[in-house]
């Protein structure tokens, strides 16, 4: 992989938007904005480019980090519907990191009541842990 300087706003928007950018190049910044764990970068990058193994890799890496707004992103990227199992994963491991703003985004998401309220007690328990 060649290193480029990461390009500025307008330069990434010109390379994404405007400019007939060869696949091969845009994989290429996403892998050096994954390297700078720039994941929403990367994921516009390998998006554009059609790189589905470098956008699983970021839907991976959303769930390990319990991030939702990024994992939901990879998912429409990979035309791949979120499961309400998906959504309990991915609450359940932002509500471990702490991370209670996207563990209810989550919650937002889930229509079944029974992983909906194992969501919110979850929720709940981590929220009471942090008050005492």
């Amino acid at each position: 992989m060649s290193k480029r300087k990461l390009p500025n706003y307008r330069s990434k928007q010109k390379i994404l938007y405007i400019d007939n950018t060869p696949a091969a190049t845009l994989i290429d910044y996403g892998d050096q904005y994954w390297d700078e764990q720039a994941f929403d970068d990367a994921l516009d990058f390998y998006a554009k480019a059609g790189h589905t193994s470098g956008i699983e890799k970021l839907s991976a890496a959303a769930m390990e980090k319990g991030d939702v707004f990024l994992y939901q992103r990879a998912s429409r990227a990979l035309h791949r519907e979120i499961t309400p199992a998906d959504w309990r994963k991915i609450a359940g491991r932002a509500v471990e990191l702490e991370k209670i703003t996207f563990a209810k985004r989550a919650l937002e998401k889930i229509d079944d009541p029974a992983v909906k309220n194992d969501v919110e007690a979850m929720i709940k328990t981590k929220e009471a842990e942090k008050r005492t």
